[in-house]
């Protein structure tokens, strides 16, 4: 399939999300976040637009119709932003995998330059600052260098006013919650415009003991 008609199911756009609160109150914290970002969300109406189901390793939510990147966005911030309220200044990690593109949720053929393209994403201030270990992966097949769209991703990010950094393996965002998962899911769908298969992956740290104890980067 190509052209601008595919709906986000037919693509295949979701993400894999975990939350884990570093308190020994972290079984409710966890599913009482799960619960307010349905309630937030309204995600028990019917015809919501996405798919949720929540295993033993992480919650899986995929996107059936609608616009991707903000519905994605929207509840990882409303989730990430619960657990955290909720663990009253305790360190909280939360780790995402983003994926847009057939493989492995729907059989196409995506043709770059002809894959609709997604809203951009607007959240609120979230009053949280985060560090985020941020990691993008444009799975082209066609030969095409990888790091151009990457570098203009970074570029991006350095662009929107976020402290960018980088580190082995991963550049480093920090700046608010709601700042910074717009840089990562824009990214992410802008790539995904031209590249018919594109991973981001994400790991956030909020509240680290690393920086209250002044280790820093050590």
């Amino acid at each position: 399939m190509s052209g601008q008609t595919l709906s986000p199911k037919q693509i295949g756009i979701g993400m894999r999300i975990s939350v884990h609160p570093h308190s020994n109150d972290f079984e409710r914290i966890i599913l009482d976040a799960l619960k307010e970002t349905h309630r937030i969300l309204q995600l028990d109406e019917p015809d919501t637009g996405i798919e949720i189901a929540t295993g033993e390793v992480s919650t899986y939510v995929g996107v059936k119709s609608g616009d991707a990147a903000p519905q994605l966005a929207a509840y990882a911030a409303t989730l990430i932003h619960s657990a955290t309220l909720d663990s009253d200044g305790q360190h909280l990690t939360s780790h995402l995998l983003l994926s847009r593109g057939c493989p492995g949720e729907a059989t196409c053929q995506l043709v770059p330059g002809r894959i609709p393209a997604e809203k951009d994403v607007h959240l609120a201030k979230s009053g949280v600052i985060v560090a985020a270990a941020w990691s993008l992966y444009p799975l082209a097949d066609d030969g095409s260098s990888h790091m151009e769209p990457i570098m203009a991703a970074v570029d991006e990010a350095k662009a929107s006013g976020l402290t960018v950094t980088s580190e082995h393996y991963a550049t480093i965002l920090r700046g608010d919650l709601s700042d910074v998962l717009s840089v990562i899911f824009d990214a992410w769908s802008t790539v995904g415009q031209e590249v018919p298969h594109v991973v981001s992956h994400v790991s956030i740290s909020i509240n680290s003991p690393s920086v209250h104890n002044g280790a820093g980067a050590a």
